[in-house]
């Protein structure tokens, strides 16, 4: 009786740099997903991005529209006056008008406030 030898595999040719980019833009930059589409692994990927200035900047492009679209709905919320978002983005821009956090060693300087408050007997 006769063995069958197993057969090999094809090797696939090489991604090119435009797949990658193609495959990225469609998947959002997400690298899990741009491997899955393109039938390859995360580490093939993400080393060819790492050889490519061109898909260096894609990746950069695309985080850059996400950190775009944030902002935007960043603002949103502050225009609606969320207080949540307010207090963020005071402690993120406004740090150099003096809205930050305290370091845990720095001491406070307690203020008294007094309210007098006429309720009209």
């Amino acid at each position: 009786m006769l063995k069958k030898k197993p057969k090999k595999k094809p090797k696939n040719k090489p991604l090119t740099i435009q797949q990658i980019d193609s495959g990225m833009r469609a998947t959002g930059g997400f690298l899990t997903y741009t491997a899955k589409k393109l039938g390859v692994t995360y580490n093939a990927i993400y080393a060819r991005i790492q050889k490519s200035a061109q898909l260096k900047r894609t990746q950069a492009e695309i985080q850059e529209s996400y950190l775009d679209l944030t902002e935007h709905s960043l603002i949103k919320k502050i225009k609606d006056e969320d207080l949540g978002a307010i207090i963020w983005y005071l402690k993120c821009k406004g740090k150099d008008r003096g809205y930050r956090e305290k370091d845990s060693g720095e001491q406070e300087e307690k203020e008294q406030i007094i309210f007098n408050i006429d309720l009209g007997d």
